[in-house]
């Protein structure tokens, strides 16, 4: 048992209301430096992570998701992926951008990932 006054004589209810206090007190003391902990690593982590697409995807892949080759990925190069589709000429291949052979599922979230890494980049301009 805790002993806090010895000179003092303390009821053993008063010493369990004071053990409870303490534990309890502990408890929010070990939960607030979690708090602060899990902060301070996310906000570190927030402060690692660059925007700029470049860094995330492979220029090569950025150029093969410029479709029309106008210099921008935009709603044309959208409207060509889509036209490629599971098709298999030679027009649509360019928009395969996996290089699997193939315009499928994969590439169209590719050039997705692309379009909304672009859109971050552009908002963490402003």
């Amino acid at each position: 048992m805790l002993d806090l006054m010895p000179s003092k004589k303390v009821s053993k209810s008063k010493k369990e209301e004071i053990e409870s206090n303490l534990i309890l007190f502990g408890l929010i003391l070990v939960l607030l430096l979690s708090l602060v902990t899990f902060w301070h690593v996310g906000y570190k982590k927030s402060q690692n992570q660059t925007p700029k697409i470049y860094r995330i995807v492979e220029k090569e892949v950025l150029q093969k998701a410029d479709l029309n080759q106008d210099g921008k990925i935009d709603e044309k190069d959208a409207k060509l992926i889509k036209e490629a589709f599971l098709k298999n000429d030679e027009k649509s291949k360019k928009a395969d951008l996996n290089q699997d052979g193939k315009v499928d599922a994969k590439d169209y979230s590719i050039f997705n990932t692309i379009v909304n890494l672009k859109e971050k980049d552009i908002n963490a301009t402003k």
